[in-house]
């Protein structure tokens, strides 16, 4: 994802598109040996709660997918999701760039029967939360691991029990696209795809 710039987050658009995810791919050291449809299906719970979460409080998602991709040699699976619009807060930019990919593939993984500690470490998406604290950094928001906040900042340990709470409201949505991006040609959904399959409507 590359940053966007901002004046302040609060309510306002950019034109800029920017995409989360895209990292180095799945498929290498502690990855190698995870069966590619839960690798796969990790992923697409992951796109869907960036573009689940971010259409609710006004992003625009432009595509969200899973591919595979060659980095150092590697080639692997991973996904992204391109946004063309953003509108919220900072603490809405968090969660939805930082965490909600995260707390999204941890709650498949508990839902599935799945989860223990080895699998919620490979959920781990230190590259969403650098994005995002890149995004706040360059407005000036100081970010600190735990509460309580600075003044007008953010603790991680909120925004990350934030998108917990959101991926639990929202799971229908975000299991209803999730599905779809995996039953999809090439692993693909187009924004307006997605959210037709969330049931979101325009505010």
């Amino acid at each position: 994802m590359q940053p966007v710039n901002r004046q302040h987050a609060l309510n306002r658009p950019t034109d800029a598109m920017y995409t989360l995810d895209e990292h180095t791919p799945y498929r290498h050291g502690r990855y190698e040996f995870t069966p590619l449809p839960l690798i796969q299906r990790g992923l697409a719970y992951h796109e869907a709660g960036h573009v689940v979460l971010g259409q609710l409080v006004g992003f625009t998602c432009e595509r969200v997918r899973i591919h595979t991709i060659t980095r150092g040699g590697v080639t692997g699976w991973t996904g992204a999701t391109t946004w063309a619009r953003s509108f919220g807060t900072y603490l809405d930019i968090a969660v939805v760039c930082g965490a909600a990919g995260q707390a999204a593939d941890l709650h498949q993984l508990t839902e599935s029967g799945r989860l223990t500690p080895e699998t919620a470490s490979l959920t781990v998406a230190e590259h969403d939360k650098q994005m995002a604290l890149s995004i706040l950094t360059a407005d000036g928001v100081q970010v600190t691991e735990t509460g309580p906040a600075p003044d007008g900042g953010l603790a991680w340990d909120h925004v990350m029990t934030t998108a917990q709470q959101r991926v639990d409201c929202e799971w229908d949505r975000i299991t209803a696209v999730a599905e779809a991006l995996l039953a999809a040609p090439a692993f693909t959904l187009t924004g307006a795809q997605a959210v037709q399959i969330a049931g979101i409507t325009a505010a």
